[in-house]
Formats: structure tokens, C-alpha cells, sequence
């Protein structure tokens, strides 16, 4: 039975967002499709009202674990609809409900106008809806369909602007790439309906700790695979730079709140399994430094505002994976509430500028010098652009802090290549802020007039903003929420979720770390202030190549697409074409053949029938009787 303190709002969790979509589609949509985003504001309330609730039942030091209804049941083992109300659900849900109710107000102004505007909100109040199931599912098959549906509905808002090639190439290969990686937690849930005959996350926790060990290597990778693909991690990252082609507000959603968190997200869930896996988190952390760092690199050349924040936000998902990887999964998730903030800020703040200039995106050639006609985005991307670099006392210092301090006392390379993943994140973002606020207007952009953006796009973003340098200080309330929450794992058991405390502040790490984002912002600095011709002279060669095929990586994608198109392409003329084809083409004439036999055998004559019948008789008896 549900307790009562949960029952309201778990209710309100989701029949707000699904009351909504409803009336939208089925009334809105057909009487007035300019109002239908009214009812989903009223949803994104409730349900950021409700997560508060459930935030401060779970820092209360309670939690909940149960099946609410059964879907199916097949011999000994059946799938249910339950709720898992803990500590990494109610602390990821609190920012998912913030910051996406913040980007829904957004996007009611940014998207006004367009043809599609009705179709837009509800399928990015979908989006919103299937994030709230996967992180409240109890269960692996439960959390599975919602992982599918967060990646239907980002195909349908990659894709909005279908009338756009780049727009359905971006879709279909987000798509595609993502179903890859979703073969992996297929594979992962089978094995354990093998294995342990329950998908149920607290019953595979119990299956962990009493040493049932068989295949929960195939089951761990299975979801590190998922989790490379939902958070963009190398090698299967590709896709999210592209997803660009989406509307702003569907960038800052999948960037800050849902879908690419998902992947982080599973792995917090799953982290009992994956550290019975020896070897598994320091593989899990080499990934995410090496791609933070080769995603950072790479954000410091490119010229599209949403493709640095992009390449970004890549970066910081390796930085919580490199977190998890050395068994921090607290500072993992307080990062992950962190980005979520700033992430959230930038992308909308790049959203005004491109809307100013009346386009879905912009890049760095096409502006300049806005810090006095656009003011408000101005300080907004300065605070938020501080927080990413980690600047003190904005939050993005305290999370960033703690993950340099994890790296620095695992030792080794690690610890070098977060020092340099610092650097590389203040050069990206302030060389992004100088081109953009204080660099010198281009010619052909002389003309465009530049302007403050309506309130309805400036405040969600000031107040993302905001949040994003105060969130830090969050960092006490988000231990001691992890900390409550994490229900029916067995006490002293030798698999526990990691460790969740957040680290004292070390004053030589601190140092180090602020020291990096200087040295990086600096750098950006001199490279678009003090030099200005330096960011496009060094370009043409093969280092500009080198970069823009991600280090040749999209290369070898390019050749395995190629490979995989050549397969296709084979197979299908061989059995298709030749085999199945003909196999079509000469069944009737087997089958005219066939009926005719038949029709020279059946002629009708009572004779025949006779001598057959005895004969028939004959052989039966004497089988009979021998």
C-alpha cells in the first residue's frame, strides 16, 4: 500500500502530465492550438511541486519500494508497474522538474508562431513525462519502455522541422544510434529474467549481495553499453552534436534534464551490479576522461554556438562518468544537478541569440559585441559560463571541485587528465562568451538588429542562471538525500551504491582546479582579444581536418555505416532479389501444377474410387492382422 505523504503527489507525478497531453491533443489541439501549451504549464507546476514533496519525504530519511499494479505474469515470473521513491530518483527529479518546467516557459515563446507549435508541446511534454517514469520505475522492464519512449519522442523533436534534410539525417541517426546502444540493456534484462527470474531493482540488489554472480559481467557492460549511447560517450557519442538540428528548447531539455542524464542516471541505479564487476568502474572512468577530454578539445574549435555547447555537454557527462568510475556516485549525481542548471542556461541563452537574428542557431562569425543590446542574456551566460568553468562560489565549482578531488586521490593519470579537462572547459566557454559579447560585430552582421529578448525567453533564463551559481551550496541536502533513500539494499552488505558523501573541500585541489580554469580562460583570452585573428588563421590545414572528423573517429563511423549499407545492400540482392523472388514467381506455377495432378487424379469416376478404397482396406487389415 502506498504511504499517504506519497500517495497525493506520486498521483499528481503523473496524471498531471498525462491529463495534459490528453486535453491538449484531444481539445486544444482542434479548438485553439495557440493555447495548448496552457494546460502543460499548469502539468510542469504540479509536477515541480510534487517532486518538492517527494524531495523532502526522502530527506526526511524515508523511502518507498512497491509495486503499484501487474502488467503481465508468465509462469514464475511477471512484469509490474511500481514506484521507487529514493535517493537518486527524488534529487535528479527535483532538477528535472525545475529546470524542465523553466525551459517549457521558454519555449511557449520561443516556438510562438511556428506551424507546428501544438504538436510541438505535446510531444515535448512526452518527453518530459517519459523521464519522470524512468526515473521513478522500480523495476528494469518497467525502466526499459520509458527509456524507449525517451527516445521516440527526442527522434519526433530532433525531427520537428522535418521539411529540413539535416533535420531528418540528425533524427535518423540519434535514432539509430541509440537503438544500438538499447541492445545492450535488452541483452542486460534478458539475462537477468534468466538468471535471476526478476527484473526488480531492489530484488537484483538482493541476488548481488548474496553472491549470485553468474553473467552479471553480460548484464554490467550490457548496461555500460546503454548508458555510452543515451550519454553520448565515447564511441558511441556521435549522435548528439547533430541532435543541434532540433529547436533550442529541445537542446536544453536533452541537454540539462532529460535524455542524455538518462544514461548517468542508469548507472547510479545499477552500480551495485556494475561494481561486482572487478575492473568495470576504472573502465567506466578511463571512458569518461578520455571523452571529456577529446569532447573539450573539440568544443574549442568549432564555430556553431549550439555545437560548443554540445560538444560541452559530452564533456561534462565523461566527468560524471569519471566520477562513477573511481566509486563516487554522490559527486556523480550532485554534477548531474549542477549541469543541469548552467547546461540549461547556456543553450537558452544561445537560443535568444539565434532568435534575435530570426534562425535556429548561430555561429561565431555571425556575432559580436551583444554585452550592450542584449544585457540580461549577457549576464545570464556570464554566470552560467562562470559555473562550467568552475569558478568560486558558483555551483559549478563545488561539483567540479569534488570530482577533481575523487580523480586526485585515485591518483595515477586520472588526476592529470581532470587538471586538463579543466583547462580545456574554461578555454571552450570563455573563448564562446568573448566572440560572442565582446568580440568585434562582422561586417555582414552590421545590419542585424540585435535586441533584448521578451521576458518570457529572458527570465527562465535568468533564473536558470541563478541557479546555476547558487545550486552549490545544495551539495549538504543532496548527500543527505542519497544518503535516506536508498531502500531495501541490504545492510553491510559488500555491494552498496558507492559512495555517496561529497568530499571537504581540499584547498591544493581547489587551488589546482581554479588555477586550470584561469590558465583556460586566459588562453581564450588572448586567442579572440588580444589576438584576434588567431581563431581563424590557424584554420584550412589538416589540425582544423584532424579536429572536425572528431580525431578521425567519424571516419571509422563513416566506414562501419558504409560496411553496414554494403551488407544490407548484399544481403538484400542475394535473398531478396534472387532467392525470396524467385521462390514468389514460381510458387503459383508449383501450385498450378500441383492442382492439376490433383484434378487428373480426382475425375470423378465411381469405379476408381471403388478399387482404391479396397485396396486401402485390404493393406489396413493385413497390417492388422499379420
Amino acid at each position: 500500500m502506498i504511504p499517504p505523504e506519497v500517495l497525493l503527489p506520486v498521483r499528481i507525478l503523473f496524471g498531471a502530465p498525462v491529463a495534459a497531453i490528453l486535453f491538449g491533443f484531444f481539445v486544444m489541439r482542434r479548438v485553439k492550438p495557440e493555447w495548448t501549451h496552457l494546460p502543460i504549464l499548469a502539468s510542469c507546476a504540479a509536477v515541480t511541486a510534487s517532486s518538492m514533496m517527494l524531495a523532502a519525504y526522502v530527506y526526511a530519511g524515508k523511502g518507498f519500494d512497491q509495486p503499484v499494479m501487474h502488467w503481465s505474469v508468465s509462469g514464475d515470473w511477471g512484469v509490474s508497474f511500481g514506484l521507487r521513491i529514493d535517493g537518486p530518483c527524488a534529487a535528479v527529479l527535483a532538477m528535472v522538474a525545475f529546470v524542465g518546467s523553466l525551459i517549457h516557459v521558454y519555449a511557449a515563446g520561443y516556438m510562438k508562431g511556428d506551424p507546428g507549435f501544438s504538436r510541438f508541446f505535446l510531444v515535448f511534454h512526452l518527453f518530459f513525462l517519459a523521464m519522470i517514469g524512468l526515473l521513478t520505475a522500480n523495476d528494469y522492464v518497467q525502466m526499459y519502455l520509458f527509456w524507449e519512449l525517451v527516445g521516440v519522442a527526442s527522434y519526433l523533436l530532433i525531427g520537428f522541422w522535418y521539411h529540413k534534410e539535416t533535420a531528418r539525417a540528425a533524427a535518423l541517426k540519434a535514432f539509430l544510434t541509440n537503438r544500438i546502444g538499447d541492445l545492450g540493456f535488452l541483452l542486460a534484462v534478458l539475462v537477468m529474467i534468466s538468471v535471476f527470474k526478476t527484473t526488480r531493482l531492489q530484488l537484483v540488489y538482493f541476488h548481488i549481495a548474496a553472491g549470485r554472480l553468474e553473467l552479471v559481467s553480460l548484464i554490467a557492460l550490457g548496461l555500460t553499453w546503454a548508458a555510452c549511447a543515451k550519454s553520448a560517450q565515447w564511441p558511441l557519442y556521435f549522435w548528439l552534436p547533430d541532435a543541434m538540428e532540433g529547436p533550442t528548447p529541445t537542446s536544453a531539455l536533452m541537454h540539462a534534464a532529460t535524455m542524455v542524464t538518462a544514461g548517468v542516471f542508469l548507472l547510479v541505479r545499477s552500480w551495485p551490479v556494475i561494481e561486482a564487476v572487478e575492473g568495470l568502474p576504472h573502465l567506466i572512468a578511463w571512458i569518461g576522461a578520455l571523452t571529456a577530454l577529446g569532447s573539450g578539445v573539440i568544443a574549442c574549435a568549432k564555430k556553431d554556438l549550439k555545437r560548443i555547447l554540445a560538444y560541452s555537454t559530452v564533456s561534462h557527462l565523461g566527468l560524471m562518468m569519471l566520477a562513477l568510475g573511481v566509486g563516487k556516485v554522490g559527486v556523480a549525481v550532485f554534477h548531474l544537478v549542477v549541469h543541469g542548471f548552467f547546461k540549461a542556461a547556456l543553450f537558452l541563452c544561445a537560443g535568444n541569440i539565434a532568435h534575435a537574428l530570426h534562425q535556429s542557431t548561430a555561429n561565431v562569425d555571425e556575432v559580436g559585441g551583444l554585452s550592450r543590446s542584449m544585457p540580461m542574456t549577457h549576464a545570464s551566460f556570464l554566470l552560467a559560463a562562470c559555473s562550467l568553468a568552475g569558478f568560486y562560489p558558483l555551483g559549478g565549482f563545488f561539483s567540479k571541485d569534488a570530482i577533481l578531488d575523487a580523480a586526485w586521490h585515485h591518483g595515477g593519470a586520472l588526476s592529470a587528465l581532470s587538471l586538463l579537462i579543466a583547462a580545456v572547459s574554461g578555454f571552450y566557454i570563455f573563448r564562446m562568451l568573448f566572440l560572442t559579447f565582446f568580440g568585434a560585430r562582422p561586417e555582414q552582421s552590421r545590419d542585424a538588429r540585435f535586441h533584448e529578448a521578451e521576458p518570457l525567453l529572458s527570465v527562465p533564463v535568468l533564473c536558470l542562471a541563478l541557479g546555476s551559481a547558487l545550486v552549490g551550496f545544495a551539495g549538504g541536502p543532496v548527500t543527505r538525500i542519497l544518503a535516506s533513500g536508498w531502500v531495501m539494499v541490504p545492510p553491510g552488505s559488500p555491494v552498496m551504491p558507492g559512495d555517496i558523501n561529497l568530499p571537504h573541500m581540499n584547498m591544493v585541489v581547489a587551488l589546482l582546479g581554479t588555477a586550470m580554469a584561469c590558465v583556460g580562460a586566459a588562453g581564450a583570452y588572448c586567442a579572440t582579444m588580444v589576438f584576434p585573428g588567431w581563431d581563424w588563421r590557424w584554420r584550412g590545414g589538416r589540425v582544423e581536418a584532424l579536429i572536425e572528423s572528431d580525431f578521425g573517429w567519424k571516419i571509422v563511423v563513416g566506414w562501419f555505416a558504409a560496411a553496414a549499407r554494403s551488407s544490407a545492400h548484399v544481403i538484400g540482392v542475394l535473398f531478396d532479389h534472387k532467392l525470396w523472388d524467385g521462390f514468389l514467381e514460381s510458387l503459383p506455377r508449383a501450385l498450378g501444377t500441383g492442382a492439376d495432378a490433383i484434378a487428373r487424379a480426382a475425375q470423378g469416376r465411381l469405379n476408381d474410387y471403388l478399387w482404391w478404397m479396397a485396396a486401402g482396406t485390404a493393406l489396413l487389415l493385413g497390417r492388422v492382422l499379420r
